[in-house]
């Protein structure tokens, strides 16, 4: 018997088919899980992780649920052009709707649309 796999898109996703790439997400020195629809951003020296309103720009939109280890980076599928709904993305903490609104004009400039 043949069993196929569904596959069900991720609730952040509209219908216009996204694009991946694969990037290093940095460690903070403790173990982190991040979510798929974490908006990502890098700091001021260049680790991509979790945008926030100090983050020198806005990178993607995290593909799939990632534990990145406190030993070392982990590499992740990260949407790099799509179109988002807004309200389903995920920031980090203390990042304020006026800096959503800076991350996602960010994002559009990258190709990434809600």
């Amino acid at each position: 018997m043949q069993h196929l796999e569904s596959y069900q898109r991720p609730a952040f996703l509209k219908d216009h088919p996204p694009v991946m790439q694969r990037m290093i997400l940095a460690s903070t020195g403790s173990e982190e899980v991040y979510l798929a629809g974490t908006v990502l951003g890098r700091d001021a020296e260049g680790k991509l992780g979790p945008w926030t309103a100090a983050s020198a720009g806005a990178e993607g939109v995290l593909v799939e649920d990632v534990t990145v280890p406190a030993s070392g980076g982990m590499t992740a599928d990260v949407y790099v052009h799509a179109s988002v709904v807004a309200q389903e993305l995920i920031f980090a903490t203390g990042v304020s709707a006026a800096d959503e609104q800076t991350a996602l004009a960010a994002l559009r400039a990258k190709g990434i649309f809600a």
